[in-house]
């Protein structure tokens, strides 16, 4: 009698279990936050005054940099956002009426950046960081839409994703947002300047700083818990960005909105993924909103603006050596294979070669960025004021794995402040872009 309540139990409970992932699957937990003005469409003359603000917005979202192929046309979409599942195409945001957003009515648009809802019920992927976009106000959301129904339409169709993207997965989406879609608000500090609110604004909503710059858990959910601590993306390891980081990396105020504004600072240029968003976005925007992105990232939790650092000496071991030692070798491949372009005192050569004294990139905990770059190069990158760092070639064929794992040691100890040793195993564990 026991065993058959116990089963009947058991049963129920599967019962339950079904009905409420069918609930679940079919969005019942799902609400809208759409804002009661997105239900009355714009007049003409409302997005025409609208659209200059909404260009600036759309600056700080970096959307362009998303949906714009390097060869291809602004904002027709087609650039590809890899993950473990599979590859997400961004998708054409012009106006045009057969693969864009041109039926794209207010109330659509708002519910896409509020709540990562397509028309037709459809679910976007998290690569549209809806859950970013979600604290934008609805003003904000009625300038990005006018602004994008102003640009030229583009008849280009949408690419195919690839993985577990070409199944008919939408649907399965309401189980992310369940557990990665955290009703955020906009960060309000009382006694805070209008600066620092302003880039909370924007860095913590259309900026999506910690869409690269935190861990994400194994859902691919950004894990807000370790917020600002660095992740990971397209293979690079991204820097952390945490105020007490960027100032023992020697950013201020200054500093720092220098860097966003032109992709160039004492700390290095912008290079990969990071290169898209000052190319795009940061050297675009207006003055102040940069100045009040860096004041934000740079104030800590107690509301002041942590001091910078001076770069940090070069270790006793990298400044005088063991003959014969990893540290000796390491300086000699330096010499031989890179002070030609980044100088004898790692200075580097404006417009050629960036300074590795001082380079945030090479005072990273993790060696692993700068390991890509010797094995994988970087190509030309152009800045603003027609400015540019010229090719820098792979090593991964003209150095071997152990002068390799030696020259990063070395420089990383030199100009870094890192003593762990690299290995030829941290090496090795690195793609080749060129094999």
């Amino acid at each position: 009698m026991n065993s058959h309540r116990l089963r009947n139990i058991i049963w129920v409970i599967v019962l339950l279990i079904i009905v409420l992932c069918i609930a679940v699957l079919l969005g019942a937990f799902r609400s809208s936050s759409v804002a009661p003005q997105a239900k009355q469409p714009l007049s003409a003359e409302e997005l025409k005054v609208l659209a200059p603000k909404g260009r600036e917005l759309v600056l700080a979202g970096d959307c362009m940099g998303c949906h714009s192929q390097a060869s291809g046309p602004q904002a027709a979409g087609g650039v590809p956002i890899n993950t473990p599942f599979g590859i997400v195409h961004s998708t054409n945001i012009t106006p045009d009426k057969e693969y864009g957003i041109g039926n794209y009515s207010r109330e659509d648009f708002h519910r896409v950046l509020r709540d990562g809802i397509a028309p037709g019920g459809r679910n976007l992927y998290p690569a549209m960081p809806f859950v970013f976009t979600h604290i934008t106000t609805p003003d904000d959301i009625d300038a990005i839409y006018a602004y994008l129904m102003s640009i030229e339409p583009i008849n280009v169709p949408n690419k195919k994703n690839t993985g577990v993207f070409s199944l008919p997965v939408r649907p399965f989406m309401n189980f992310w947002t369940l557990f990665n879609f955290p009703d955020r608000s906009v960060p309000s500090e009382p006694g805070r300047s209008k600066v620092w609110a302003r880039g909370a604004y924007l860095v913590e909503g259309l900026a999506h700083c910690a869409a690269c710059h935190t861990p994400r858990n194994f859902m691919m959910g950004v894990d807000f818990s370790k917020h600002f601590e660095g992740g990971e993306v397209d293979g690079w390891e991204v820097p952390n960005i945490t105020a007490e980081v960027l100032a023992q990396r020697g950013f201020d105020v200054p500093t720092l909105s220098q860097y966003l504004a032109t992709g160039m600072a004492p700390q290095g240029t912008s290079f990969a993924g990071m290169h898209t968003v000052t190319h795009f976005s940061t050297s675009a925007m207006e003055k102040d909103d940069v100045e009040a992105i860096a004041t934000y990232l740079l104030t800590d939790k107690q509301g002041r603006i942590v001091a910078p650092s001076a770069p940090p000496p070069p270790l006793e071991a990298a400044a005088h050596p063991e003959p014969g030692s990893e540290m000796e070798i390491g300086r000699r491949v330096y010499m031989a294979a890179c002070a030609g372009c980044h100088g004898l005192e790692g200075e580097g050569i404006p417009n050629v070669s960036p300074a590795l004294h001082g380079n945030a990139i090479i005072a990273m905990d993790s060696p692993h960025d700068t390991i890509a770059v010797v094995l994988n190069g970087i190509e030309t990158e152009r800045f603003t004021g027609y400015k540019r760092m010229y090719e820098m070639p792979p090593f991964s064929h003209r150095l071997n794995d152990q002068e390799i794992a030696d020259l990063v040691t070395w420089v990383r100890a030199e100009w870094g402040g890192q003593s762990t040793p690299v290995t030829v195993d941290e090496v090795q564990a690195i793609e080749r872009a060129v094999h």
